[in-house]
């Protein structure tokens, strides 16, 4: 997932608990929680995507980095 942001432009900055991306294109600021287990359950992907398509990013290009 991170490798997948990073390759779209989002600067990754690791915290305590998350993981916080930050768009390079307008300063738009996330989060990705980083879970205990290696699995990141749906509802996380979901709201990433959600969050790059809100910032202009292509659904085709996002869905094939995330494959």
């Amino acid at each position: 997932m991170i490798r997948a942001l990073k390759k779209l432009g989002i600067s990754v900055k690791e915290g305590k608990n998350h993981t916080l991306g930050t768009c390079v294109h307008n300063g738009r600021k996330t989060t990705v929680p980083r879970p205990h287990k290696t699995d990141i359950v749906p509802e996380i992907v979901k709201s990433i995507i959600d969050f790059l398509l809100e910032k202009e990013f292509e659904e085709k290009k996002i869905i094939k980095l995330l494959k």
